[in-house]
């Protein structure tokens, strides 16, 4: 609870001046507690990155000097010390955990570079697709025996920089088709994201990272779904219209997977979330325009319908987030759908109005309305927190 929540209860009576000043402290406290852990991380991490540096600068300093079996010794001495000193303070003896988290993020990230220096060492292609995966392979165990936020991060990053290996092998020739086919990706594997992260809370141990899977693909499906609100986004559809419905049966089953899981969780709620339906039903049905969005590619026809329901879907995700985030008393929930129906409405207006953004006048009445509707949101959004306040102290998202 917050300390306008406590105040108001001294105010009725329900509590006594002592008591309030004693939550008060408390508050003060954890604050304190919270803020100090936020910079020992960012100063953990911070000291890792520069070990890291360091480590690598000073083989690549004496790389030609050195043999080869020793330059692959220096590379995973280094990699698995990381790793274990980050065990043994973070885990074993947790005298340091965070210090124990930076390096266990060093440690992946230098078994990184070691397999691509490697590699180099026996002049293997240095942008092959399947090192990023044996690099995925050696961070996935990581996740879940330590349960780490950040490797769990780290790991779908790798994945989805291996997916973007297999299909942009060229930088250079970047095409249209390249933008539609990693559009497709990154929604379904947002989506693909949060159902593994819901399945992942049938065991306890799992839920910290079933957590972590679950917002990242909440990102990813905003994030896309916010792409395809554009117009842009839809060009070089025809192009990739032959190369996708190739391979309809490959298609079919991806979908039809994640769509089980969904099932799944949408039956059993694992997650033993109170909005467990419609957080399923939702991703069902984004699921399902996309798979449509697939199968309509070797037709001819107008893009605009799919246009049109990617805006709809994407409003009507910012109004769902705002019920549930009401619904759960969540703050976070419900400030995510405040900042995503801004920036919704201002990328809207260059959309809409970019021939007019020649004339003073435009830009005169848009920043108008822009500090006018920054006002409304910020109105909205203390009215919200206020009632979930005086019907239920916040509380926090489990993603």
């Amino acid at each position: 609870m917050d300390d306008k929540q406590i105040n108001k209860w001294l105010a009725e009576g329900k509590i006594s001046e002592e008591q309030a000043k004693m939550m008060l402290a408390e508050n003060s406290e954890t604050y304190k507690e919270k803020s100090s852990g936020r910079f020992l991380s960012v100063i953990s991490i911070l000291g890792s990155i520069f070990l890291g540096i360091g480590i690598i600068w000073i083989v690549a300093s004496n790389w030609d000097g050195m043999p080869d079996i020793l330059k692959i010794i220096v590379l995973l001495g280094a990699t698995f010390g990381l790793i274990y000193i980050g065990y043994e303070i973070g885990f074993h003896k947790k005298t340091f955990p965070k210090t124990g988290h930076s390096l266990l993020l060093l440690g992946a990230l230098l078994f990184g570079s070691s397999i691509f220096l490697i590699a180099q060492i026996y002049n293997v292609e240095s942008n092959a697709s399947y090192l990023l995966f044996i690099w995925l392979i050696g961070v996935l165990p990581l996740v879940y025996i330590f349960q780490s936020n950040i490797l769990t991060f780290l790991c779908c990053t790798i994945f989805c920089a291996w997916f973007n290996a297999i299909i942009i092998k060229d930088f250079d020739n970047f095409e249209d088709k390249d933008v539609v086919l990693t559009l497709f990706f990154y929604q379904t594997f947002g989506i693909l994201l949060f159902a593994i992260g819901s399945l992942h809370y049938f065991l306890d141990q799992f839920k910290k990272v079933a957590r972590t899977y679950r917002l990242i693909g909440i990102f990813l499906v905003l994030c896309i779904l916010f792409v395809l609100t554009f117009r842009l986004a839809y060009t070089g559809l025809g192009e990739i219209g032959q190369e996708i419905t190739t391979y309809p049966l490959e298609i079919g089953l991806m979908y039809g997977i994640i769509a089980a899981m969904l099932i799944i969780n949408l039956l059993l709620n694992p997650s033993k979330s109170t909005t467990n339906k419609w957080e399923n039903i939702i991703a069902l049905i984004v699921l399902t325009s996309i798979f449509a969005l697939n199968i309509s590619l070797g037709y001819e026809f107008n893009y605009i319908l799919f246009w049109l329901l990617f805006n709809f879907l994407f409003i009507g995700l910012i109004v769902v987030l705002f019920r549930i985030g009401y619904n759960r008393r969540d703050m976070k929930l419900v400030n995510i759908a405040s900042f995503s129906t801004f920036f919704f409405l201002i990328f809207k207006f260059f959309d809409i109005f970019s021939n007019l953004l020649d004339n003073g006048i435009t830009w005169l009445v848009f920043g108008i309305a822009l500090l006018t509707g920054s006002i409304f949101f910020e109105k909205k959004r203390r009215k919200i927190r206020d009632r979930m306040n005086d019907a239920h102290p916040i509380m926090e998202t489990n993603g």
